[in-house]
């Protein structure tokens, strides 16, 4: 039986919300002309020279079916699953040592495994791994926050400096930039993408969870579950881009350092912004991979589209991005969500299926469904097989990324020109572009020994020098 998709009015019934604001996106681009869901933008700044439709008429890109898509649990990610389900816990990969091969066998020497690579990669963890470090934290931190006693003076009226919720909303976004993300954008919290469970494993439960509550007021982690406050129905996702030229040597140990690192500033920049929420009087909850699934809400937020890869494409930097997000109360005007050619050109490029080495992404059409119970059906998308790209090198692979058309800098004539093709949405068109992406060796793996004599210059602190990526 044809499954039914969700109409708008079932949609933001769904969110609790009648209507949505279309936020402050147009804030710093330029207009392009109108389109039947909104209108054509342009933005160096948010999308990097793409021209993106925004979504104004109520819509997402994505397809969803209200009849069976459910908030998944979080002790059903394949993350929470490897420390309670007996066939993660007895996966051959488990007992893998390739820390012991490449550095103590291979002396540290082995190309793209050095001791110089390992050792970024390991600095690279330090934040996000770090025992204690209170980045997820629900209340406010033992910090000058609770010193000067901001968040005991009341919710912050923007009037008082003559300024508007649009003002207000730009402020927290500067400050989202401010303290490390590459990219921000705000939406209305839909609880379909929020876990129904927080997974909270003890030395005799393994495979303990807590539920998630939402209630008038309470505001607590307890052994009961966690409980959160209606009014929270805001979240603000933040994007962090990946260093390209490390991200290149997947899946070398320079790509896990890429990652490591947006991580660790994933749990800085997070922390600090709901800090600077919370010295404005209302409350906020700062997360990564936990609380909720980042990819959604960053489309509802406005960042991008999903791709093929399963992962987040962004205008700007492509699938070469980490997410996270603040839930708060702090009542924020919504941004609206984008399309610019993303399905169209991954329904036709596959570069990222052909060039997984654990064979996880999928060659076929979309579906509505997985084959992994780390899978949450109900949407239309491709979904990926969770567990062996869990597995595969150590959970140390950006292939997918590597090679995306999307992820390329836009500093040459050819992905100029490969942008234009992903902007026309001609297929056939996107085919070539698909060709002539491989002719020119793009998407070939950087090795760590040419990554290590670049001295730095084109790194993440030095992105804008790519031309705009």
């Amino acid at each position: 039986m044809k499954r039914k998709t969700m109409s708008r009015q079932e949609f933001l019934k769904i969110i609790g919300f009648g209507s949505a604001a279309a936020g402050t996106g147009l804030a710093t681009a330029k207009l392009l002309g109108t389109s039947a869901a909104g209108r054509w933008v342009q933005s160096q700044e948010q999308y990097g020279k793409f021209a993106v439709e925004q979504i104004l008429d109520g819509s997402y890109p994505y397809e969803v079916n209200p009849a069976v898509l459910k908030p998944m649990r979080e002790s059903m990610t394949v993350f929470s699953r490897n420390y309670w389900d007996p066939a993660r816990i007895a996966r051959p990969e488990v007992n893998e040592d390739l820390t012991a091969d490449n550095l103590v066998k291979g002396k540290g020497i082995i190309p793209n495994q050095t001791r110089l690579d390992y050792a970024l990669m390991a600095a690279s963890w330090s934040i996000a791994r770090a025992d204690g470090f209170p980045a997820y934290e629900w209340q406010v931190a033992h910090s000058m926050v609770a010193n000067y006693g901001l968040d005991k003076l009341g919710p912050w009226d923007p009037a008082t400096l003559e300024m508007n919720w649009a003002d207000a909303t730009q402020a927290v976004k500067h400050a989202a930039l401010f303290y490390g993300a590459s990219l921000v954008g705000v939406a209305l919290l839909n609880r379909l993408w929020i876990y129904a469970d927080h997974f909270s494993p003890t030395d005799s439960q393994k495979s303990r969870a807590l539920p998630q509550i939402w209630n008038a007021e309470r505001f607590e982690k307890s052994t009961e579950g966690y409980f959160v406050p209606e009014k929270m129905n805001r979240v603000i996702a933040l994007a962090f881009e990946e260093d390209f030229d490390a991200l290149t040597n997947s899946p070398g140990r320079l790509a896990s350092a890429a990652t490591g690192n947006g991580y660790s500033r994933m749990a800085i920049t997070s922390f600090s912004l709901a800090e600077f929420i919370r010295g404005l009087g209302f409350r906020a909850i700062p997360a990564g991979n936990n609380f909720g699934l980042s990819i959604p809400i960053a489309i509802d937020a406005g960042l991008g589209e999903v791709g093929r890869n399963g992962i987040l494409i962004t205008p700007k930097y492509g699938p070469r991005i980490r997410l996270a997000k603040v839930i708060t109360d702090m009542p924020l005007l919504a941004d609206v969500p984008i399309r610019f050619g993303v399905r169209e050109f991954c329904e036709t490029c596959k570069l990222c299926a052909d060039h997984c080495p654990s064979a996880s992404i999928p060659k076929t059409a979309l579906t509505w469904a997985g084959n992994s119970i780390s899978n949450n059906a109900g949407i239309r998308k491709w979904y990926i097989n969770p567990e062996s790209c869990y597995d595969y090198n150590g959970f140390s692979c950006s292939n997918c990324k590597r090679v995306c058309p999307f992820n390329k800098p836009n500093n040459s004539w050819l992905h100029r020109m490969i942008r234009l093709g992903i902007k026309t949405r001609i297929r056939p068109l996107g085919k070539m572009m698909v060709v002539l992406d491989q002719a020119s060796n793009y998407g070939v793996q950087t090795q760590s020994g040419n990554f290590w004599k670049l001295k730095g210059e084109n790194s993440i602190t030095a992105r804008e020098s790519l031309g705009g990526v």
